[in-house]
């Protein structure tokens, strides 16, 4: 090869090495000079165990893990549904992407975007050693994205993450209190104070087989069958037994069957303004468990039977 040759051949190789870097390292530190750096990015989502919510000056809500699950901090059964706390990890895995876009580095601007106190301050924390924190605004123009802030810092920054959708919640108890499989249910006993009786499922028909055998109605049957296997509460009362009743076994409902053995009890009513119209709703509990609800009247009634209201 002559000499012509091989200095064509490194000016090609030049050419090539100069383009390579032009389009490639070069571009990107060019497209990215002056992008804010994502202050979430160095967060290792598996570390977080607990994560605090504060509303104004408030702690409103504090999650922690516990096993494989996730439940309200300070109660002892109310776990977080499985879809909330997924939600909440989707979203902070798009919060740790590296592109974040500054929208204000104006600190009168913040309430606009309610990444001030008017938001909701976010800490994630591994047991009681902060990993992060960030306050969490509004939701950007497009439904996905989410304004968000550093507490003590005069920038907001626009971040592609649904985090308002999954940590905005305003109540995060499970209001579910059974949920089984109504075909699996094949006994009901019904407790109260002055009387009990059971009915079971025989050949595909219900019957009384308790304190005498008398008929039942499979329809009647079912009603109760279909509230017991799917029983929501109306509300989440604060956790104190005081005056709820449930101490007095006014109503103790249970239904058994293949792997199912729930017993449901029921207590007074939730004492309410004498001049209020709102129906009353009642104090409930699992026996398995120091959860309090509160439930319609109408589930209340379904549920105080005479053996004649099953016939």
């Amino acid at each position: 090869m002559n000499k012509k040759n091989l200095l064509l051949g490194g000016i090609l190789a030049v050419l090539i090495i100069v383009a390579y870097v032009y389009s490639g390292p070069f571009n990107d530190w060019r497209d990215n000079r002056g992008k804010p750096d994502n202050f979430l990015a160095s967060l290792k989502t598996d570390e977080i165990t607990r994560i605090e919510l504060t509303r104004g000056n408030q702690l409103a809500t504090v999650l922690e893990k516990s096993g494989d699950r996730w439940k309200i901090a300070n109660t002892k059964d109310f776990y977080i549904e499985d879809n909330q706390i997924t939600a909440i990890f989707i979203a902070l895995g798009d919060a740790i992407q590296p592109e974040i876009e500054m929208v204000s580095e104006n600190k009168d601007k913040k309430n606009e975007f309610q990444t001030d106190e008017s938001g909701i301050l976010v800490r994630l924390m591994q047991s009681e050693n902060e990993l992060v924190s960030f306050t969490m605004g509004k939701v950007g123009s497009d439904f996905v994205s989410t304004y968000i802030s550093q507490p003590e810092s005069s920038k907001t920054y626009l971040i592609k993450a649904s985090l308002s959708s999954a940590l905005g919640h305003d109540n995060w108890y499970n209001k579910s209190i059974f949920s089984v499989d109504a075909e699996k249910i094949n006994k009901i006993r019904f407790q109260y104070p002055a009387r009990e009786f059971t009915i079971e499922k025989q050949e595909e028909e219900w019957v009384g087989i308790l304190p005498y055998r008398f008929s039942v109605d499979d329809d009647k049957a079912g009603e109760i069958i279909g509230l017991m296997a799917n029983l929501i509460a109306t509300k989440i009362p604060v956790q104190d037994f005081t005056n709820t009743g449930l101490e007095k076994n006014l109503i103790i409902v249970e239904t058994s069957g293949e792997d199912i053995n729930n017993i449901f009890m029921i207590g007074d009513a939730q004492v309410i303004d004498e001049e209020s119209d709102e129906e009353p709703l009642y104090y409930a509990k699992r026996a398995d468990s120091d959860n309090i609800y509160l439930i319609t009247q109408g589930q209340r009634d379904e549920l105080d039977k005479q053996i004649w209201d099953l016939r």
